[in-house]
């Protein structure tokens, strides 16, 4: 069984996401969707909440599953001894960042694990989970960001934030 595993904050889980997701599916016989924290960032939505997001959006791919991680991910990936990590590429910066991890996850893992890189598809470039918070802060149009499903929660708490830049 091919196994791929796609990792993320996923704060909020965009349409580029999304995009990704759906496309690695058709690929391996099973996507493990991991929720990676990481203890530099502030998180709007909590880990709970990001994988009731996630659930929400793919309940009914039967090849998907939603995992939570705190760690490095090749280690996961060791610990589950899995061997392939997918990754999606915006830009060409993206691209140079990405091909560091790839080289720091191979060592990481002892040459364990490998990735597949999927660029992204044009209209998602521009979309980033950074962007979507922004947005949401000033009630904009987050449905160009995020699914339809997810809009309201985002635009919920982008209330909640704006209110606290005041």
């Amino acid at each position: 069984m091919k196994v791929g595993v796609y990792s993320g904050s996923f704060d909020p889980i965009t349409l580029g996401h999304q995009n990704i997701i759906e496309r690695a599916s058709k690929i391996f016989d099973k996507l493990i969707v991991v929720i990676c924290t990481n203890s530099e960032k502030k998180y709007w939505f909590s880990l709970a909440e990001r994988r009731e997001m996630l659930e929400e959006l793919f309940k009914e791919y039967k090849n998907i599953q939603i995992d939570s991680y705190e760690g490095l991910i090749a280690n996961y990936l060791v610990e589950n001894n899995l061997g392939v990590i997918v990754r999606g590429i915006r830009t060409t910066e993206d691209c140079g960042l990405e091909l560091y991890f790839a080289d720091g996850n191979l060592m990481i893992s002892d040459y364990k694990v490998d990735t597949v890189f999927l660029p992204a598809f044009k209209e998602y470039i521009h979309v980033s989970s950074t962007a979507a918070r922004e947005i949401s802060r000033y009630g904009g149009k987050v449905t160009c960001y995020v699914d339809q499903r997810i809009a309201e929660r985002l635009l919920e708490r982008g209330k909640l934030y704006s209110s606290k830049k005041k």
